[in-house]
């Protein structure tokens, strides 16, 4: 009887360390296969960060009649749409300028805007009053749907977010006052 035991109990051994190699292979196949899957995940999906500033900074005093530059930072070419909310809450789309224009623009820091080929300037005139200027990028270009007849902020958001697209937004805040000091 022992030596059928010991015979029963290599079998039984060689069964279980069968079973622990196949159990390490096929873990060591599932990590490699979402090894794989996230690599791909992330590199298709690789997430766009997006900055605005005023040439002064963020949270400055602009006074009537200064001229305001933005300064925009990429870290991926990507799609951008710039929206001005003046301190009465309308939105003003800034860029995209021309229709002709998708808006892609290439990776870079401090990136002035308005460009000197879109022939536009940002002069402080009425209203009044704390002011924000949006920046959102996408690897993906904009729908013009979803920018008409935007009431605020919000709205554009959920409308952009209803359309599919993955966006990254930024924001600079920015006070106007009348007159010259």
């Amino acid at each position: 009887m022992c030596g059928e035991r010991v015979k029963n109990t290599n079998k039984r051994n060689k069964l279980v360390a069968r079973r622990w190699l196949a159990n390490l292979f096929g873990l060591i196949g599932l990590c490699l296969s979402f090894s794989a899957i996230a690599t791909e995940t992330t590199s298709e999906t690789a997430s766009i960060h997006v900055t605005i500033t005023t040439h002064l900074g963020d949270e400055q005093h602009f006074r009537e009649g200064d001229e305001i530059s933005l300064l925009l930072s990429l870290n991926h070419d990507a799609y951008v749409l710039l929206v001005y909310q003046d301190a009465s809450g309308d939105l003003v789309k800034l860029f995209p300028v021309r229709k002709d224009d998708n808006g892609r623009v290439s990776a870079g820091d401090f990136m002035p805007f308005p460009r000197r080929a879109d022939g536009l300037r940002l002069v402080v005139a009425p209203p009044f009053g704390e002011e924000q200027v949006w920046a959102f990028a996408t690897a993906e270009a904009f729908p013009a749907r979803p920018l008409l007849n935007t009431s605020d902020i919000n709205t554009l958001r959920i409308r952009l977010q209803r359309s599919g697209i993955h966006y990254s937004e930024a924001y600079t805040r920015l006070r106007t006052h009348a007159g010259q000091q």
